[in-house]
């Protein structure tokens, strides 16, 4: 069977993020002012929905004949995931923290440059897009509905854990050997990203690195102008 090959920002792919972007930013306005009980009761839902995905993705990795070591929920934006559903469980705000800076940072990425190679209706396409989504769903319902926030000492602690995590990734990719590539540690994507841009592997972490920290107080800059606005 024939597959269209993945045409970044084609008119599929822009379609699917105008989907995307409409269930992010509206489904979480329209809990806002909904009632406590029933707003708890959508978080567990939303925690349900993001540990079944990582659970449907074990099954995607051998369904789809990726490397084995994919099964594992290892990725940025597997663990901004596995965040945001246990924040919705604890409330515990460092949990929100890493979802938030991970999630947008990681899942942002993934949605503008998707690593599928092929268009819908192929297996892999709506899994991808809607993990991602998922992931962006679920931070921004903490935002908009439950009304949580990162502080700008959160940026710093985020990193923190960051660089921590990075190292024990690292030894994770190390550990499982060929196949693994969690965090893009051992090499690029495959598919068309703006790391393509940078030097090769493993040397395009002393691009990445400096741009995550970045981006990360990019991040945090729409809350540092509402402060700001607020002040006066």
């Amino acid at each position: 069977m024939h597959q269209e090959p993945f045409q970044l920002f084609g008119t599929q792919h822009v379609f699917t993020l105008l989907v995307c972007v409409t269930l992010i930013v509206f489904l979480p306005l329209y809990f806002r002012n909904k009632s406590s009980e029933t707003k708890k009761i959508m978080g567990v839902c939303l925690s349900a929905l993001l540990l079944a995905h990582t659970f449907e993705q074990v099954l995607n990795t051998f369904t789809f004949n990726h490397a084995w070591q994919e099964a594992f929920p290892f990725h940025m934006c597997d663990l901004s995931a596995l965040s945001i559903a246990y924040y919705f469980i604890s409330r515990e705000k460092i949990f929100f923290n890493c979802a938030y800076f991970w999630g947008l940072g990681g899942a942002t990425m993934a949605l503008l440059t998707p690593d599928v190679d092929f268009a819908f209706p192929n297996g892999v396409f709506f899994p991808f897009f809607w993990a991602h989504t998922l992931i962006l769903l679920a931070v921004f319902y903490a935002i908009i509905a439950l009304g949580e926030r990162p502080l700008f000492r959160d940026v710093h602690k985020v990193i923190g854990i960051s660089i921590i995590a990075m190292s024990m990734i690292y030894v994770i990719n190390l550990l499982l050997g060929e196949g693994a590539n969690f965090w893009y540690l051992m090499d690029k994507p495959d598919a068309d990203s703006v790391m393509n841009y940078f030097p090769d592997p493993p040397f395009h972490m002393t691009a990445v690195i400096p741009i995550a920290i970045a981006f990360f107080y990019l991040l945090y800059f729409p809350f540092w102008i509402k402060d700001m606005v607020s002040k006066d």
